[in-house]
């Protein structure tokens, strides 16, 4: 659990240091003063990243150099973590128990988080890249070794992408070995992504679905579709008949980061047949499997963040959140406008008043 959150800075919100307890801590205020910010402060300080932006220097304040956030975790055994995050213009200062690190991620893993909020719907109708990543975070979560895994794979691709580009534009790339040396390495990282994918799919398919049908009160099977799980053979074959493709479009046009999600209720794509309620149902079961996942694969309660969820969802959604929130007993921040939009009542209550936090 987060017991206790400072911050200077940090977008609209003014100088504050709060102490928190387990249970749910409502924070209320208008929209546009500071709620949203709240969260996402926690969540950063908890992650080491946002859930609103990949570039922290877009959270320093309009009239400031910097940012800080400081930060008290405390593990299920009792164990406590301090941890600081400085995000200046043009450099990030990380420290865990004292140890700088040059990476905010770093901090990844400390107190694991999970936010639902209304643009989760993203996840549902919005691009390939939104699955992706919801995939690849759950990797992160379930096994540490892969998040190098998958930075190595990125990094490999921008090395292919860059020569494939160089060549395009006629600039010396460093000729035909080091373009098959690069592939080779593509194709074996690209092989234990899919099969990390794979195996966390198995997991996650089945509590997607149990979390749809309580939210939806819906006896409908939910189909999660992810087949791509190719050899090293297979895939090297894909690239050879993409080989003419690549050299005219200056980029890998075959692997993981370019793979997606279908979910299918009585084989209809729910992303695009789907009404309003199954898609934000279905967006808010991801999230809840998320949060389940991670309780079950790492043995921690995460952290939620309710980011003004309920306002949108009708009487029979808003008690069936409130029904699972309750039974994971775990530390909740919801964030809402009005407190009698939320079917529970909080332990502690905050008031947003334009970047002031009033208790």
């Amino acid at each position: 659990m987060l017991l206790s959150l400072s911050q200077e800075n940090f977008r609209n919100l003014k100088r504050f240091s709060f102490e928190f307890s387990q249970g749910i801590t409502v924070i209320s205020g208008q929209n546009g003063h500071g709620k949203t910010n709240l969260l996402e402060a926690a969540h950063t300080i908890c992650q080491g990243f946002s859930f609103r932006t990949r570039n922290l220097q877009d959270a320093i304040n309009w009239n400031s150099e910097n940012f800080i956030l400081r930060g008290i975790t405390a593990g299920t055994d009792g164990s406590k973590s301090e941890s600081a995050i400085q995000v200046a213009k043009d450099i990030t200062k990380v420290k865990l128990n004292g140890k700088e690190f040059r990476r905010a991620t770093a901090l990844f893993g400390n107190a694991p988080t999970v936010t639902l909020s209304p643009e989760d719907i993203e996840l549902v109708r919005g691009s390939p890249e939104n699955r992706r990543n919801y995939l690849d975070e759950l990797l992160c979560h379930q096994k540490k070794n892969n998040i190098d895994l998958l930075r190595k794979y990125r990094r490999v691709l921008q090395q292919r992408n860059k020569w494939l580009r160089d060549n395009l534009a006629g600039i010396d790339c460093g000729g035909e070995d080091l373009y098959f040396a690069l592939t080779e390495q593509l194709v074996s990282l690209a092989v234990q992504v899919w099969n990390a994918r794979a195996e966390l799919c198995k997991i996650i398919a089945p509590l997607i679905n149990d979390f749809y049908r309580q939210l939806a009160s819906s006896t409908e099977f939910l189909t999660f579709l992810y087949n791509k799980n190719l050899s090293a053979e297979e895939f090297s074959k894909a690239l050879t008949a993409k080989f003419a493709a690549e050299r005219a479009s200056g980029s890998t046009l075959a692997g993981p980061h370019k793979d997606d999600v279908e979910f299918t209720l009585h084989n209809h794509s729910v992303r695009e047949n789907g009404s309003q309620g199954q898609c934000r149902s279905l967006a808010l079961a991801m999230r809840l499997a998320a949060a389940e996942l991670i309780e079950s694969e790492c043995g921690i309660k995460p952290i939620l963040l309710l980011d003004d969820i309920f306002a949108e969802l009708d009487s029979s959604r808003r008690g069936a959140i409130a029904e699972i929130v309750r039974n994971k007993q775990c530390q909740v921040f919801a964030a809402t406008p009005r407190k009698e939009d939320l079917p529970f009542t909080g332990d502690c209550y905050i008031d947003v008043r334009d970047g002031c936090m009033i208790v």
